[in-house]
């Protein structure tokens, strides 16, 4: 998830993704507090409120998108909740609040099928239109950069190395950005792709900056990779041991590292 999701727009805010989804969904109606009254208390939810044009920019129309236990994902619009899709992953708001993009199963999966490809599909909170972006792999984890030019996220089976990839929100430009010249995880250049199911942490400000770890194991390294403008890598490299980094507001790095029987805190300034 983005984690500039407080920011400031002239007809527009993004409110910051939390859990617990009933107090979030009441604002809509009691269309939203129906859906809420039988969502698991572990409900990821994303708020996007967006402002009526038809009534002037003062007056807000509030659009929530929230997943499931089950997997579903839901948009809330006007107090009428919409299934935007079954077997998806975890949603990630575009900065102008316009868009969400998120992964899922294909349409052709059956329950107890082996799980070989997910794709990447991108919901428009405006018009209720989704379109799919990418597919036939296994893409997942997408997130928006900054601008919102691009959406980053992770494959293994396009090129067999677990690696970052990045396309525009319409499926054009798609390319890879790490480990394009490696072909095996033990190639010198070879840059660890993130745990899978861990979004990746984008740096606040609008810095194209993200911080991620990279398993649950205790030889998790706390990773760091700093783009250019166009997104292709300037530099990547690590923190050392450590899981759970998360962006302060001072524009540093916390994480947690094991140490010995210890948990302890580790700060770093990028």
């Amino acid at each position: 998830m983005h984690p500039n999701e407080a920011r400031s727009f002239a007809r527009r805010r993004t409110l910051v993704m939390w859990m617990a989804s009933s107090l979030a969904l009441a604002a809509c109606g009691d269309g939203a507090q129906d859906a809420a009254d039988s969502l698991d208390t572990q409900t990821v939810v994303q708020q996007v409120i967006i402002p009526d044009d038809s009534q002037g920019a003062t007056s807000d129309r509030r659009i929530i998108v929230y997943l499931t236990g089950d997997q579903s994902l839901y948009a809330v619009q006007n107090g009428e909740t919409t299934l935007v899709s079954k077997r998806s992953g975890a949603p990630s708001v575009s900065p102008d609040g316009r868009e969400v993009v998120y992964a899922k199963l294909p349409d052709s999966w059956r329950a107890g099928d082996a799980v070989r490809n997910t794709e990447l599909h991108v919901y428009n909170v405006r018009n209720g239109k989704d379109e799919k972006l990418t597919s036939g792999h296994d893409d997942s984890d997408p997130t928006w950069a900054p601008d919102g030019k691009y959406v980053l996220f992770q494959s293994q089976r396009r090129t067999g190395v677990a690696s970052f990839w990045k396309v525009k929100a319409n499926g054009k430009d798609l390319e890879q950005v790490t480990n394009v010249s490696c072909s095996r995880d033990s190639d010198r250049a070879y840059v660890p792709a993130a745990l899978t199911g861990s979004p990746v942490q984008w740096a606040p400000a609008d810095r194209r900056i993200i911080v991620y770890f990279t398993s649950q194991t205790s030889d998790s390294e706390v990773r760091v990779i700093e783009f250019d403008k166009g997104y292709d890598v300037a530099s990547a490299y690590s923190l050392g041991k450590g899981f759970s980094p998360a962006w302060t507001d001072d524009g540093t790095v916390r994480f947690k590292r094991q140490v010995g029987a210890r948990v302890v805190d580790v700060e770093v300034g990028l």
